[in-house]
């Protein structure tokens, strides 16, 4: 039985450049405690607030996916000091 290669990217990883596997269409990713740590060494807490806010604004027609990119929302809020941190860089933004 012949398996094909799976589809990969390039990016960047605290300097180094890695490949990443793209997940299948109905592949769960996983993140680990590093995912979240590498968020701060490359989005200020202002971008992490701008894309809070766009992904606050948008709705698809899956509820399940709408749940999904509302928790992620929600998990980065945190990174950002909460609802507070997150109105406090949305008014410095002007957004």
């Amino acid at each position: 039985m012949k398996h094909s290669k799976p589809k990969t990217y390039e990016a960047d990883f605290r300097g180094k450049k890695v490949r990443v596997t793209v997940p299948g269409r109905h592949q769960t990713v996983a993140y680990s405690d590093e995912t979240w740590q590498v968020l701060p060494d490359n989005l200020s807490p202002q971008a992490v607030a701008a894309v809070v806010s766009c992904l606050r604004t948008n709705a698809t027609n899956n509820s399940d996916v709408d749940r999904q990119v509302h928790w992620f929302a929600e998990e980065l809020t945190k990174l950002v000091g909460g609802h507070e941190g997150h109105a406090r860089l949305m008014k410095e933004l002007g957004l």
